[in-house]
């Protein structure tokens, strides 16, 4: 009777051992896979957006984020953080949107925004505004376009002036030139002037820069 009552208690033994045994590799397994699936979304590769670096496809949506450039119900507002001192058209390329305050990376990618300026924006001298060409229409994607000869008109919303400019020079440059900013009112006869700048289609290889100058016609 003995005999058999301690055979139970090792089978009993046995079985618990073999139960917990069997936890034991279930758990390790499920662990072993949550590390992995960490480790997948740790290695997986974030997609960026370069300037200059997507084909053009004739859409007029950014890839970015989804923008309103139209600045009709913006007037002297803002734009998420940023004040809006203006509108740019260009009739040639159909573009007509936001000028903000300042070139920061944000701010460019949900308008164009002033760079430099000698004396402020529809006054005399030059402002230099800078947009991206992300090379699907958006902004200043369409700026190899242009030709001397066309207009650019721009409304500041300080003195609330509309004023058309004529371009009347393009070319490329280096993305460190910036000979051409500082026309001031002096250099240019009393006359407004803007400058337009982007990256060229090509700008991810080469750091190259298309400027477009117009003046006050």
């Amino acid at each position: 009777m003995e005999e058999k009552k301690n055979k139970i208690i090792i089978i009993c033994l046995v079985a618990v051992i073999i139960i917990i045994a069997a936890i034991s590799a279930m758990a390790y397994t499920a662990s072993k896979s949550k590390n992995e699936n960490k480790k997948i979304v740790a290695n997986a590769e974030t997609p960026k957006i370069i300037s200059g670096s997507t084909k053009k496809t004739g859409s007029a949506k950014s890839e970015l984020t989804s923008v309103d450039i139209s600045s009709s119900s913006k007037k002297a507002g803002k734009m998420e953080d940023y004040n809006i001192i203006g509108e740019i058209e260009i009739p040639k390329i159909s573009l007509k949107c936001n000028i903000l305050d300042e070139v920061t990376k944000r701010s460019i990618e949900i308008a164009v925004a002033r760079m430099y300026t000698t004396d402020g924006l529809n006054k005399p001298g030059n402002t230099v505004i800078y947009g991206h060409n992300y090379r699907n229409t958006l902004f200043f994607s369409r700026n190899d376009e242009l030709e001397i000869g066309d207009k650019v008109i721009i409304t500041d919303y300080e003195q609330n002036q509309k004023i058309e400019y004529e371009i009347y020079n393009i070319f490329e440059t280096t993305m460190t030139d910036t000979t051409f900013y500082g026309r001031n009112a002096q250099i240019t006869g009393g006359a407004r002037e803007v400058t337009l700048s982007t990256c060229t289609d090509d700008a991810s290889e080469t750091d190259r820069r298309l400027i477009v100058l117009a003046k006050e016609k």
